[in-house]
């Protein structure tokens, strides 16, 4: 039998538990899945997977606390930013579709910069996006981007993204942590 992906493994789930961050991570997750699928726990493996504490782009300076993907694309995941042994900062980092936000909103993009100073959008050259995916992201010491972030038509921007990804394969499964993604699970179902 071979040795998970660390990533994978009960040791990075019980690492990424500790993360004074865990509970609203866990939040989070669940929110984009419930918005972007009908019944989740059809889609894990299949359609979606999510690791624990990944090492994508980690750094001394920074580190990822997981990364959600739906098919081909990564679609959420949340850095941390350690110094001296204590954790300075964390970053969100959420792909939806651009169209989505932009009909829902009823604000072209530049609109939304200007409204929403605290948060940063990006379009992604990720081809599985079919040109239309966005990143937005920021961080949680700017105080008050949190309420602009929950404050934009997630629900409406996510799910087209989330269903032009589900068509296609993702290669992440050595990666999917399934001790992690029951704990998402577990907060879906008890909602």
């Amino acid at each position: 039998m071979s040795t998970p992906h660390p990533a994978a493994g009960p040791e990075n789930f019980a690492a990424l538990q500790q993360d004074p961050f865990f509970e609203p991570v866990v939040d989070l997750i669940a929110d984009y899945l419930t918005d972007a699928f009908d019944n989740p726990a059809d889609g894990e493996l299949v359609r979606w997977t999510l690791s624990a504490l990944p090492a994508t782009n980690r750094t001394t300076e920074r580190e990822r606390l997981f990364t959600l993907c739906v098919g081909p694309m990564e679609v959420l995941y949340v850095e941390r930013f350690p110094q001296d042994g204590r954790i300075v900062d964390y970053r969100v980092a959420l792909y939806v579709s651009e169209s989505a936000l932009v009909a829902a909103s009823a604000r072209s993009l530049d609109q939304l910069r200007n409204m929403f100073p605290l948060l940063h959008f990006d379009r992604t050259t990720m081809a599985s996006a079919g040109g239309d995916g966005i990143v937005v992201d920021w961080f949680l010491s700017d105080e008050g981007a949190d309420d602009q972030f929950f404050s934009l038509p997630l629900t409406a921007a996510i799910r087209p993204l989330a269903e032009l990804l589900a068509a296609g394969r993702g290669s992440y499964g050595q990666y999917h942590n399934k001790d992690f993604a029951a704990a998402v699970l577990a907060r879906i179902s008890g909602r």
